[in-house]
């Protein structure tokens, strides 16, 4: 079984987790902004697989999804 190897980045490690999701636009995914998303709102439900989840922005601007 292949284990995968954590390292530290030299500008410490809050640089190395900072975006995890760099090289989204080289694999063609489609990016949806959030304030588009929300429509100007702070709390969507979103319906998947007949299950309704709750997306909704923080007072400290995160994201928060819910069952």
């Amino acid at each position: 079984m292949q284990q995968n190897a954590v390292t530290a980045s030299p500008a410490g490690p809050a640089a190395s987790q900072a975006m995890p999701w760099q090289g989204v636009a080289a694999l063609s995914l489609p990016v949806v902004e959030s304030a588009r998303l929300m429509a100007g709102g702070r709390e969507i439900v979103i319906q998947h697989a007949g299950q309704s989840y709750r997306l909704r922005v923080t007072r400290a601007n995160k994201l928060i999804l819910t069952k």
